[in-house]
């Protein structure tokens, strides 16, 4: 396959230049109806400029060579809104390797004299053999020098300290471990994961877009285990809020216990929509100082709330959470405050069926509460006699128990121990005015609107610290600056 450097992962390995050559046999497709696979002569699978993955796929025509009935149009048209037949496709490259094109689709095609060439589009691109992978190594884009602080050495030690060394098995670190000048840039970091351990690298411009700061995070099965994928997915969401930037997976390759490749996945960053390469060049917003002078109390950090943020990731569904999380902060302003609201609101709901204090969200005791609205039930059977609204004003009053939405959120704050500032409680009422058209006008203070979705974004923030029982120093984006206050202490300049 034709690549260029800075366009194309130097891992994405395909094992033979054209998928699909004449009369392959090895075929098995889904809903792919209007593409004759035994038929075709090629399938390039590449990149495009936002890095999701491009198809070619293409069907020389000639004289010699038997033609199947195609539509006299040239290019197919949908319909608006309707809906495209997901497909499915596997090809068995070699007698022990399948690589599966899934989910995929058949977006039309434009035929001409000498060929057809089929408009096809795939979200994840997965290569594999029957072997159990020993090593895989996740390619991400948009990382962050700073923080993880990286080394630009063109050779480098594995060299682990402090807090990050230990046991594992018969290994025992730190050990230090010296690789080719082309396969890595920069220096490991390791940290340890409930039972077993991974390597998070700097791999600079060979191995990604020159306008990405491009990460690997490597598992090996001799740390302990390779973890699942979706304990995998919460470690990239671990890293990404404690760095600042939402570390981005675009495939993986995976290892025999020998170092020989034997699969590879691609797959299309998640973008949300936004142009890739400025969200790629935005700086970080790390929760906590990462400066090199307090380094090692910052890997400290990393290490220590790892597990129980893997213990709350289900529980509280922070995947919810950080999904709003970070497209809010690509949305203008002050739109970005309904989304981080219906997060905050949706974790708030997540706590209270977790912990059981008071799932029903009552302000006092049911029982107690039926017993003193019995007289009041009875008026409203009495003066709404005859009318349609006697059983809905019945319910509205026994609705009276329940809290309301800043009250609930009040409750959730005392019980994760959260002082709440002014500024704070601003932030929070503002949701209400963006929801409902209120922050609009040329009169708007672009100033205070901007720190009030700063104020707001820090609240999220102190949230998921204080879950995590962290008790030591953030960021206040809050405040003009960018000053460390203890996590104890509300965002914005002024007090409680």
């Amino acid at each position: 396959m034709n690549k260029r450097k800075l366009d194309s992962l130097l891992w994405e390995n395909i094992p033979i230049d054209n998928f699909i050559v004449s009369e392959h046999s090895d075929i098995n497709q889904e809903n792919l109806d209007d593409v004759f696979w035994d038929d075709v002569d090629e399938l390039r699978v590449t990149r495009d400029d936002n890095y999701n993955i491009s198809l070619s796929c293409v069907r020389y025509l000639n004289q010699y060579k038997e033609k199947k009935q195609r539509p006299t149009v040239n290019k197919r048209e949908f319909t608006p809104g309707e809906t495209i037949p997901r497909g499915k496709l596997e090809i068995k490259i070699f007698d022990d390797y399948t690589v599966t094109f899934e989910p995929m689709y058949c977006d039309g095609y434009v035929s001409k004299l000498d060929k057809t060439n089929y408009k096809l589009s795939c979200y994840r691109v997965e290569g594999k053999n029957s072997k159990t992978s020993s090593v895989i190594k996740e390619w991400i884009l948009n990382g962050s020098q700073s923080g993880l602080y990286f080394c630009g050495n063109s050779k480098f030690e594995y060299k682990v300290e402090g807090s990050v060394s230990g046991v594992y098995g018969d290994l025992e670190f730190p050990l230090k471990q010296e690789l080719e000048e082309q396969e890595y840039i920069g220096k490991f970091i390791h940290l340890r994961y409930k039972d077993t351990a991974f390597d998070i690298h700097y791999v600079g411009n060979n191995y990604g877009p020159s306008w990405s700061t491009n990460l690997s995070i490597s598992y090996f099965e001799k740390y302990g285990r390779i973890p699942s994928i979706e304990e995998r997915k919460q470690i990239r969401e671990y890293l990404s809020f404690f760095i600042g930037k939402r570390l981005m997976y675009i495939g993986e390759s995976s290892f025999d216990e020998n170092g020989n490749q034997i699969g590879f996945v691609m797959e299309n960053p998640k973008t949300y929509g936004f142009d890739i390469k400025k969200e790629c060049m935005f700086g970080a917003k790390a929760p906590i100082r990462n400066a090199t002078s307090v380094l090692q109390n910052y890997f400290d950090t990393i290490q220590k709330y790892i597990d129980p943020f893997s213990e709350l990731y289900v529980k509280l569904d922070f995947d919810s959470l950080f999904s709003s999380y970070w497209y809010a902060q690509k949305v203008n302003q002050p739109m970005d405050l309904p989304i981080l609201s219906a997060a905050l609101e949706n974790l708030k709901r997540k706590w209270y069926e977790e912990v059981a204090l008071n799932p029903e969200t009552v302000l006092m005791d049911k029982k107690d509460f039926s017993k003193r609205i019995k007289q009041i039930k009875a008026l409203v059977e009495t003066q709404f006699a005859g009318t349609e609204y006697v059983e809905r004003m019945k319910r509205s009053v026994e609705g009276m128990n329940r809290m309301s939405v800043s009250e609930q959120l009040t409750h959730f704050f005392e019980g994760i121990d959260m002082v709440i500032g002014k500024k704070e409680k601003k932030a929070l009422q503002a949701r209400n005015f963006s929801a409902h058209g209120s922050f609009t006008g040329d009169n708007i203070d672009y100033e205070e609107q901007f720190m009030i979705s700063q104020v707001y974004q820090c609240i999220l923030v102190r949230v998921i610290l204080k879950l995590l029982k962290y008790d030591g120093n953030y960021i206040d984006y809050g405040t003009i600056g960018y000053p460390e206050k203890n996590i104890n202490c509300p965002s914005g300049n002024e007090n409680p």
